[in-house]
């Protein structure tokens, strides 16, 4: 049941959001109202403990945040500069395949050309819809079906730019190894959590200083919970391929295509 609940958060951001928000509202309110029976046991003397704890909190708290959104900009740029070495490998690749010649030579530069698209869909592609699999599938025996015409060549003819050739085939069958272990990539599941529970306690440790404070924080309250919520669903989604509303930019995977005279293939927003 809990495995079912986790993987349709996953699947949905708007839900995601929603519960996430209504328990930082939920630690709010909780939190003020026990800093208000507080202050009545001590009246309106400040209580300096409290306010110690409170600071050191929301500093965890801070530092918390700092660790995930670094590791979420992190990830996002690695997937960028896959993308960019993806395709700039196999544009390598096809420009030493047509200087290499022989009867191969034609097959090969369109296969990477169509290889090309396929890396771009894969790119695009939703997550839970099936397609990223058969993207799989379809890259593997196109990597296969190159090699072998590779293979082929080499044995016709050995020379220096055959060779460079398979150096440069080698690299984009590499890239492509390389970008896929960045779009699968999603955040550590005990780093969302620390951040999720820190936050928690974080809203807590501010509605309690509120009521003890005296102050009627609830609309300040409910802003805060809602800016906070916003941030944290924006990093996590930031940092987790294909997981909620963020894509990964493929605009380099379009500009090759469009240099080489390749159709771009409609892929789904």
């Amino acid at each position: 049941m809990a495995t079912r609940f986790i993987e349709f958060l996953q699947h949905s951001q708007i839900a995601s959001f929603i519960i996430f928000l209504v328990c930082l509202i939920a630690l709010m309110e909780i939190g003020l109202r026990i800093g208000r029976h507080r202050r009545t046991q001590i009246g309106e003397y400040s209580d300096e403990g409290a306010s110690l704890v409170v600071g050191s909190i929301l500093g965890l708290l801070a530092f918390v945040l700092a660790l995930n959104l670094s590791n979420a900009t992190t990830r996002f740029e690695m997937r960028m500069g896959a993308t960019l070495e993806e395709v700039n490998a196999i544009g390598t690749a096809i420009l030493q395949a047509e200087a290499a010649g022989g009867d191969q030579a034609e097959g090969i530069v369109a296969d990477l050309k169509h290889y090309l698209q396929l890396r771009y869909r894969y790119v695009r592609a939703i997550r839970a819809t099936g397609e990223i699999e058969r993207l799989n599938a379809a890259t593997d025996e196109l990597q296969n079906k190159i090699w072998a015409q590779l293979t082929e060549r080499v044995s016709e003819s050995p020379t220096p730019m055959v060779n460079s050739l398979m150096n440069a085939l080698n690299t984009t069958f590499d890239s492509s190894t390389a970008l896929r272990l960045a779009m699968e990539y999603r955040m550590p599941g005990q780093l969302v959590a620390l951040l999720l529970i820190m936050s928690l306690l974080g809203t807590a440790a501010v509605g309690y200083q509120f009521g003890l404070n005296g102050r009627n924080s609830r609309i300040p309250g409910i802003v805060l919970s809602i800016l906070w919520c916003v941030l944290v669903v924006e990093i996590v989604d930031i940092g987790s391929a294909r997981m909620w509303s963020f894509r990964t930019d493929s605009r380099v995977y379009e500009w090759s295509m469009e240099s080489l005279g390749v159709p771009v293939p409609k892929a789904p927003e």
